[in-house]
């Protein structure tokens, strides 16, 4: 870890700030992507049990996390409208609440694993394909998933399958060939093989103009002519494994990508002329080097191309010549990941399986005096401090890797620790001196239940929020023990899944933002609760939410770029800048604010990218502006001129990291950042494919 001390936009505004490096997750890979036109939400599933809901309407944003109560991951994924299906290789095919995030329906098809889904395209019916050769077809209509009918069984596994645009014909991919089957009869039309009986079909395309396309091990890309199955082109994309194709909407661009080597290839489908005849191929058009490790899954969203893979890196880049732009996402946990004791300048990191305490650093005595200096070099400049203690490691908490730890917190004066797996909550008394941790067994309340938010408030009380109900629980904590106190139903004013809950300093407000971008205030007082006031809603989702600690005020983030202040007693905006004032928010969004005690009109924000610095522009205050809630579109001129200035907030300084996690206060004039490295992700992974490249040695 190393410090540095970064200018602030205001006067003598110098700060300290832990550069924490030693946050370090597992890599944790992408197996499927699922894209939904109708509700704009990307599901992703990786190799551990969980599905991963993106909000991709705006700036791409983890809105919601499903966590499967199996240890089995999830094979494949399908859209029908808002509906989102799984199929696993336990055999179970399920739909998903989204609402309440556990299954709506469970059915086991085969009884066999399944490898693959699709749904035809008037979304009336559901295919799976199984490890024993079995399709079977499902019903879905009239908002019910029920059996419809089996194909005749084929040999070998169904790896991949796809319905045509008219949804009577279906193309499957095994070891070795390519099938066409009937829908309605249930049997084959027409079988293709491959190159050889070794080569499997890894992806597979049903095109609208009734061509299929393939890819396979042998790194080949297959045209087929679906009506006579003659095979109309081939060419080698990759040196072996294609997985993943997909097409845009017009379908004149195809897009595919695999393992060796782990590129995007991107083909025009181009008319070409030979001598009197015309006819259409697929032709080397654009290609990205997104990923280091091999790609499992892609699809084609609006032009840009997101994909997935060994590395877990959810990559967006362009399928357009003149965009070249690249926006990587991390594979970070849901919710808050980091916790901090500020009394004792404790860290407290959460992991998928543990937690791991740390005492953060002391600046070296020879640097204390650089502090006390006045502060004479431009703003944004930073500098490096020598370390008189290192950060420590205290304490490491472990649970069985069958439990998943959803939240964890510290309290602030180091007393307490508590943490939330998906099946119970563990609340541990901490002592420093000596280093003891005693875990609270006796005398538990029942009221203590699994929860997706821990909070402690500095009045020396717990809450948990119980995600299935949304109603906030309150504890007082005692030496040794814990009393139940209150109970607050959130439900009547959030009925989304809660994502961001924050209560005040003084425990005055409770402040949450939901799924369905509804942020809701209640005023505390006590036992005693009242719902205030909800904000008005904002077409785009909530990112981050934070309060001034002396100020009645709520600082909320959005997907489009958008930061916003509240006055929660004069009931109005205070603050407002248009989207994308900062312009990396179009690709990585705002997740955490911290607002400065001692200046109001300090904003620090951090997106994944960068730690921004802005400050309100009093004079557009001494001039009454009045904020408009309302996002108004600038001309392209006005909005280049906007891009240092807008509706209240200057942006000042700006500050560089590689995947950063979280940012908050130790003091007035002291930070603490987590970051992971990109080496540090992907050092746990085998080393990358080299590709020999022309001229190099």
């Amino acid at each position: 870890m190393t410090n540095l001390v970064k200018k602030e936009p205001q006067e003598g505004g110098k700060h300290q700030l832990h550069n924490v490096r030693f946050y370090t997750i597992k890599p944790r890979g992408i197996t499927s992507l699922a894209y939904s036109k109708s509700s704009k939400c990307l599901a992703l599933s990786r190799e551990t049990p969980v599905i991963e809901l993106w909000n991709m309407e705006y700036t791409p944003y983890l809105d919601r996390t499903i966590h499967l109560s199996s240890d089995v991951a999830v094979e494949a994924l399908a859209w029908a409208g808002n509906r989102l299906f799984s199929v696993d290789l336990s055999g179970q095919l399920i739909e998903w609440d989204l609402v309440n995030l556990k299954p709506r329906y469970e059915h086991s098809p085969t009884g066999n694993s399944l490898w693959c889904l699709d749904i035809n395209a008037a979304e009336t019916e559901l295919a799976v394909g199984s490890e024993e050769g079995h399709i079977n077809i499902l019903s879905i209509e009239n908002d019910e998933l029920t059996y419809k009918s089996l194909f005749n069984k084929q040999k070998g596994r169904v790896i991949c399958l796809k319905y045509d645009k008219s949804g009577k014909k279906m193309v499957t991919g095994t070891e070795g060939c390519v099938r066409i089957w009937n829908v309605l009869k249930g049997n084959i039309l027409h079988t293709m093989t491959l190159s050889a009986k070794d080569v499997t079909v890894w992806s597979l395309l049903f095109l609208s103009d009734n061509t299929i396309v393939s890819g396979d091990s042998a790194g080949l890309v297959t045209v087929w002519n679906a009506d006579n199955a003659t095979q109309i082109d081939c060419s080698r994309v990759l040196d072996k494994n294609v997985f993943a194709l997909d097409v845009n909407e017009k379908e004149d661009r195809l897009v595919c990508s695999g393992m060796h080597p782990p590129l995007i290839r991107i083909f025009s489908k181009t008319q070409i002329k030979r001598e009197e005849s015309t006819c259409e191929r697929w032709v080397k058009f654009l290609q990205r080097d997104a990923h280091k490790h091999y790609i499992k899954s892609l699809v084609v969203i609006n032009g840009r191309i997101v994909s997935g893979g060994q590395d877990g890196i959810l990559t967006i880049t362009s399928s357009e010549r003149m965009q070249a732009h690249l926006s990587q996402h991390a594979p970070f946990l849901k919710g808050s990941v980091t916790s901090v004791a500020v009394s004792e300048k404790l860290l407290l990191l959460r992991y998928p399986h543990s937690l791991h305490l740390w005492r953060l650093g002391t600046v070296a005595p020879a640097d204390e005096e650089k502090k006390k200096r006045q502060w004479k070099l431009p703003v944004g400049h930073t500098e490096e401090l020598l370390l008189e203690n290192p950060p420590q490691k205290l304490l490491e908490l472990n649970v069985k890797e069958k439990n998943f730890i959803q939240a964890s917190a510290i309290s602030p004066d180091a007393h307490w620790i508590c943490y939330s797996t998906l099946k119970e909550v563990r609340l541990s008394r901490f002592k420093t001196e000596p280093l003891s941790v005693d875990r609270l067994v006796d005398n538990i309340p029942a009221e203590l239940q699994p929860a997706s938010h821990i909070v402690f408030t500095k009045q020396g009380k717990l809450a948990l929020l119980h995600p299935h109900n949304n109603h906030l629980s309150w504890f007082t904590l005692k030496e040794d023990r814990v009393i139940f106190q209150s109970s607050i139903d959130l439900s009547d004013h959030c009925k989304g899944t809660i994502s961001h809950l924050v209560v005040s300093s003084r425990g005055e407000y409770l402040v949450a933002g939901t799924s369905d971008h509804t942020v809701a205030v209640w005023k505390l007082h006590g036992n005693q609760y009242k719902h205030l006031l909800n904000l008005p809603r904002h077409r785009a989702a909530t990112t981050a939410l934070s309060m001034h600690e002396d100020h009645p005020q709520v600082v909320v983030a959005y997907a489009n770029g958008r930061l916003v202040e509240y006055d929660l007693v004069k009931r109005g905006f205070t603050c407002e800048t248009d989207e994308y004032l900062i312009p990396d928010t179009k690709h990585h969004c705002i997740t955490g604010i911290s607002l400065d005690p001692r200046n109001p009109n300090i904003f620090l924000v951090h997106t994944e990218n960068n730690l921004y610095a802005l400050e309100r522009n009093q004079q557009a205050e001494q001039e009454d502006y009045e904020v408009n809630s309302k996002a108004k579109r600038q001309s392209k001129d006005n909005r280049s001129k906007g891009s240092t200035s807008s509706k209240g907030l200057v942006l000042k300084s700006e500050l560089s990291r590689q995947h950063l996690v979280h940012v908050s206060r130790l003091s007035s004039n002291e930070l603490v950042n987590v970051s992971i490295s990109t080496n540090n992700l992907l050092a746990p992974l085998p080393p990358p494919y080299q590709r020999k490249k022309f001229g190099a040695s």
